[in-house]
């Protein structure tokens, strides 16, 4: 029986059909049972209102009438050769980032789509490799991932249009996969304004520095990455250790190319000496890190947090540029503008 329900009414246990397009969800499956709070807050967050729930294959109660309690549940009809219960896949059951990338692939390949789809699905699948990057940062994922990336980057080079797009439609919602993608594909933007034509950089190791900027936060507790308030000095001096153990998670993945190593380390480095970890000035901090820590800070003004409000694209830009002025480089600062206009 399927029932339509709310997506903030979503419960661990249901089994959700969320629709065959991936334009339409951030999953690998459209059908599969809810497995943790995480996939609800991935439905909500991907501006999904209303879910269509199988009541017969979900595992919990909600109201005497909506859902059936497992043990009034009928069993599930045998397959007719067997005389076995049909199975019914679940997500996760073979490698998600092949599937992902294959989408992705075939989405930028498509002649057929407007550069505002492409910008969409560009946009969605980052949100799903990361996600799938954070969630389990091996050694396979994480090479899977920058193969990803390599194909977004080669994507925003070759194509003006989509690459507009893109600076529409990035979340206001805060979790580390969508800030990370939010400054990848910015810093991407801004590293192409910036070196347009030069061929003395590797922009596919650029973008996967930007999109992997925060790796480190993998090995941070959880209890200080989503902790609702600000953090302790305590808890911020734990805070602080992200990029050192980026870099050592890529370099045990061997994945740690020299771009990668520059912005994972000096992201939160500030022009005026006042960042971490070492506290480097002006020209002591690559350009390849100073473009990612603009991104870097005006995602964090444009997203919503708990113990703040986001700011509309202006609004950032002006106290970036009035109240902060000394922690960019001031020639990338404007040309990082101009992205938006």
């Amino acid at each position: 029986m399927i029932e339509t329900i709310k997506a903030k009414d979503l419960k661990v246990g249901m089994y959700v059909k969320l629709g065959e397009s991936w334009l339409q969800h951030p999953f690998i499956k459209p059908n599969f049972r809810i497995k943790s709070e995480k996939q609800i807050r991935k439905i909500i967050f991907s501006g999904i209102k209303e879910v269509k729930v199988d009541t017969l294959k979900s595992d919990v109660t909600k109201g005497p009438d909506l859902f059936r309690n497992l043990l009034s549940v009928e069993p599930a009809q045998p397959d007719s050769q067997s005389g076995t219960e049909i199975p019914v896949p679940e997500e996760g059951e073979f490698n998600p980032m092949d599937q992902i990338s294959e989408e992705l692939r075939a989405a930028i390949e498509n002649t057929l789509t407007s550069p505002q789809t492409k910008a969409k699905a560009v946009y969605n699948h980052s949100i799903r490799m990361m996600d799938n990057v954070l969630e389990k940062p091996s050694a396979e994922n994480i090479l899977s991932g920058k193969k990803m990336i390599y194909d977004i980057v080669d994507h925003i080079l070759e194509d003006d249009d989509t690459a507009k797009n893109l600076s529409q439609i990035t979340s206001h919602d805060y979790y580390t996969y969508t800030h990370s993608v939010n400054v990848g594909l910015l810093s991407v933007l801004l590293a192409k304004s910036v070196f347009k034509e030069s061929v003395e950089q590797n922009m596919r190791e650029l973008g996967a520095g930007f999109f992997l900027h925060d790796l480190g936060k993998c090995d941070v507790p959880a209890s200080i990455i989503n902790k609702p308030g600000k953090l302790t000095p305590e808890e911020w001096k734990i805070m602080r250790t992200h990029t050192s153990r980026g870099n050592k998670i890529l370099a045990q993945a061997n994945q740690l190319s020299k771009e990668c190593g520059l912005i994972v380390t000096q992201h939160h480095e500030r022009a005026n000496g006042s960042g971490y970890p070492f506290g480097l000035r002006g020209g002591d901090i690559h350009i390849y890190a100073r473009i990612c820590t603009i991104a870097d800070v005006y995602d964090a003004l444009t997203s919503m947090r708990a113990y703040k409000k986001k700011l509309p694209t202006l609004e950032a830009l002006r106290i970036m540029r009035d109240e902060m002025i000394t922690h960019f480089n001031r020639d990338l600062f404007e040309a990082f503008i101009l992205l938006f206009k």
